[in-house]
């Protein structure tokens, strides 16, 4: 009798490919004209000039930080094309997916940005957007790591630089324990709430707030309450 075959599966394989794809997705960023980057120690500003080439007209102008995969810039970017979007995360193989998928729906108005938030103010200069928007930031709970938390004073001060007067930062968060935190800072920061729901999909308030990213989907599902705010500098 022969011997019966033995299958033998690589418990390393499905590790192998997504590494590639992430190698792959990195290596064809910069490829997109949709795309951009900016590091330590690149030319003060260098990346605003590069936008304001990219964005045919002026208009007023949105970005989202720690976008992620920037699903909801793009979005919003669809929604409203008199509007100009930034979608600006630390890792580009995040951002690659909604590059590309702007490019094939011929979505022009958003510009998608790998950037580490500490070099927020040296990238854009101030007075750059109307709203910023942060959109499930990590809570970093441990108490050694609150500085790290986009929340933070020394965050806030970068978001009151960028923002034109009466612009906007526009805060949602799965975690309560982050947003009761964050609503003690915007307090202490002299940020004024405009709006505040701890239920947002259960609110009254505007729709494009609602819309959902890949995270949000998924704590939707699980009955997990969304927070949010809107907040005004003094």
């Amino acid at each position: 009798m022969a011997d019966a075959k033995i299958k033998f599966e690589d418990p390393f394989l499905n590790l192998v490919i997504t590494r590639k794809r992430k190698l792959y997705k990195f290596a064809h960023f910069d490829s997109y004209k949709n795309t951009f980057s900016f590091a330590r120690g690149d030319t003060r500003y260098s990346l605003d000039k590069e936008l304001d080439k990219f964005f045919s007209t002026e208009r007023a102008r949105i970005l989202e930080i720690a976008a992620g995969n920037a699903q909801f810039s793009l979005e919003l970017a669809r929604r409203h094309p008199g509007l100009n979007f930034v979608a600006a995360d630390i890792k580009s193989d995040r951002l690659y997916t909604s590059a590309k998928q702007a490019i094939a729906e011929g979505i022009i108005n958003i510009a998608f940005v790998r950037l580490n938030m500490q070099e927020l103010c040296n990238a854009f200069k101030p007075d750059s957007f109307n709203h910023i928007w942060l959109t499930f930031p990590d809570p970093y709970l441990r108490a050694r790591s609150i500085r790290r938390r986009l929340t933070h004073p020394t965050f806030l001060s970068l978001y009151d630089k960028l923002l034109i007067d009466g612009g906007s930062l526009n805060f949602k968060t799965d975690s309560r324990d982050l947003f009761l935190w964050s609503l003690e800072q915007f307090v202490k920061e002299d940020w004024q709430i405009n709006e505040l729901s701890f239920d947002l999909h259960e609110s009254n308030l505007q729709e494009d707030y609602k819309i959902m990213t890949q995270y949000e989907q998924r704590f939707t599902d699980q009955d997990i309450p969304i927070n949010y705010a809107t907040l005004l500098k003094n």
